[in-house]
């Protein structure tokens, strides 16, 4: 018998063709897009934020405005 025959056969997986060096280069550059991404988000965040605090703004504008229309209208209608 066969010193190695109850061993079952074993395949070997091929060596990468992707070598530490580009995996490593693969790896920075995914960092700086990561962080690229990260300041854009925090951009993107103050921008929406901006935005809202400015349209609730011209919201409450726009309804003191009906008001005081809304006042002078009744000023004339009980002047007539």
């Amino acid at each position: 018998d066969d010193l190695y025959g109850d061993l079952k056969d074993v395949k070997l997986k091929p060596k990468s063709s992707i070598s530490t060096v580009q995996l490593e280069e693969k790896v920075g550059e995914l960092k700086g897009i990561i962080v690229s991404l990260k300041k854009e988000n925090e951009t993107l965040k103050r921008n929406m934020g901006i935005l809202f605090r400015t349209a609730r703004s011209e919201i409450a504008r726009k309804d003191n405005q009906i008001e005081l229309l809304n006042q002078q209208l009744d000023e004339l209608s009980q002047k007539t």
